[in-house]
């Protein structure tokens, strides 16, 4: 049977050299000021609670709650961020390094009308076989 023993973190680190110590205290240095909460980005930008929930049509407990969850719609991610002065995008990036923005997120697409921009099946299966 395999034992395994648990090697601390500080044993780890400082096994590594200096120069090494230094770009890995930098990156998460990096990663860690790229990571902030609603709160920390409505605070950064000088507006209260008041002012986004006026902004926003709503009441100021509104906003806390907001800022407190974890999960919410893109939609209303959207507000909040506009109504702090931002623009919210949406990147994806995928494993060989491509990334892509989605356009339109968060926003309400106006709906069709029934048949609006969509041809009739009989239409459809007509132009297949001309």
């Amino acid at each position: 049977m395999n034992e395994y023993r648990a090697i601390p973190s500080d044993e780890v680190i400082g096994s590594l050299s200096s120069e090494r110590r230094a770009r890995i205290k930098s990156r998460a240095a990096e990663l860690i000021a790229e990571e902030v909460a609603l709160r920390d980005l409505r605070r950064a930008k000088h507006v209260t609670q008041e002012q986004v929930a006026e902004r926003l049509g709503g009441r100021q407990v509104y906003v806390s709650r907001l800022e407190k969850r974890a999960d919410m719609k893109l939609s209303t991610l959207r507000n909040y961020v506009r109504a702090i002065g931002g623009d919210l995008q949406l990147m994806v990036t995928f494993p060989e390094g491509k990334t892509v923005r989605i356009k339109n997120i968060g926003e309400i697409m106006p709906r069709r009308r029934a048949g609006e921009g969509k041809e009739a099946p009989a239409q459809s299966r007509l132009r297949r076989s001309a």
